[in-house]
C-alpha cells in the first residue's frame, strides 16, 4: 500500500530565538489555515447535504403540483363531458317529447341514481339516453330503458364504458324500436314471436316494455353485480 505521507524538511540558517519564534507563528499560521480549509470543507459538505435535501422536496412539491394539476385536468374534462351530454339530452328530449324542465331533470336524477346502483357513470348513461330520446316520443319509455340498458353497457364493455359505448348500445336499441329486431339478435339476445311482433307492431309503451323484458331475461342485474366486485366498489 503506497505511503501517503509528506514530509517537508525545513532548513534554518538563522539560530536566534527570534527566528524560532517566527517559525513556530509561521506554523502555527499553516496549521490555523489547515484547520479552516478543514472547517470549510465540512460546511461545504453540510450544505451540499441541505441543497440535496432542498432538491429532493423541491422535486417532490414539483411531483405534487403535476398530480394535482393532473386530477384538475380530469375533472375538467368530465364537467366538459357531462354538461355535454346534459345538453344534448335536454335538446333532443324537447325536440321529440316537448318535454319540461321538470321532465328533463327527473331523467338526469335517474341516472344519478342508477350510477350508485352500478359502475356506468351518470355522464356516459346521459350520452346513450340523449340518443335512445331520438327513437322515443314518451319520458315514460326512457325511464323503462335505462336500467336494462346501463345492464347492456355494463355486459359489453365492463368497467372500461364509455359515451361512446352508451351510444352504440343506444343506437342498437332505437333500431329495435324502428322494428328492426335482428338488430337485437346479432348482440345475441334471444326472444320469442310474440315478443318479436310486439317490438315490430306494438305502441311505443309495449315496445319499451317488451325491449326491457328481453334484455333482462339475458343481462338482468349485471350493472349491479359488478358494482359488489372489489374494482366496481
Amino acid at each position: 500500500m503506497a505511503d501517503n505521507t509528506v514530509e517537508y524538511k525545513i532548513k534554518l540558517t538563522d539560530f536566534g530565538s527570534e527566528a524560532t519564534e517566527r517559525l513556530k507563528r509561521q506554523l502555527k499560521g499553516v496549521g490555523a489555515t489547515v484547520e479552516e480549509v478543514k472547517s470549510k470543507a465540512e460546511d461545504l459538505k453540510t450544505r451540499l447535504i441541505n441543497f440535496n435535501q432542498a432538491v429532493a422536496s423541491i422535486q417532490n412539491v414539483a411531483s405534487a403540483v403535476s398530480q394535482v394539476s393532473s386530477a384538475i385536468s380530469g375533472m375538467t374534462q368530465y364537467y366538459a363531458a357531462q354538461v355535454e351530454a346534459e345538453t344534448k339530452l335536454q335538446t333532443v328530449m324537447r325536440n321529440t317529447m316537448d318535454a319540461t324542465d321538470d321532465e328533463v331533470q327527473s331523467i338526469k336524477d335517474l341516472c344519478s341514481a342508477q350510477q350508485e346502483l352500478g359502475v356506468i357513470g351518470d355522464e356516459v348513461q346521459l350520452a346513450g339516453v340523449q340518443e335512445l330520446a331520438t327513437y322515443a316520443s314518451k319520458k315514460s319509455s326512457l325511464e323503462t330503458l335505462i336500467p336494462v340498458m346501463n345492464d347492456m353497457i355494463a355486459q359489453q364493455y365492463g368497467f372500461n364504458a364509455t359515451q361512446e359505448s352508451a351510444v352504440n348500445i343506444a343506437t342498437m336499441m332505437g333500431k329495435v324500436f324502428a322494428g328492426q329486431t335482428s338488430a337485437l339478435s346479432r348482440y345475441g339476445y334471444t326472444f320469442s314471436e310474440a315478443q318479436e311482433q310486439i317490438l315490430k307492431f306494438g305502441t311505443e309503451e309495449e315496445k319499451a316494455a317488451t325491449l326491457a323484458e328481453v334484455v333482462r331475461q339475458s343481462v338482468g342485474g349485471v350493472n349491479a353485480e359488478l358494482a359488489k366486485t372489489d374494482s366496481g366498489r
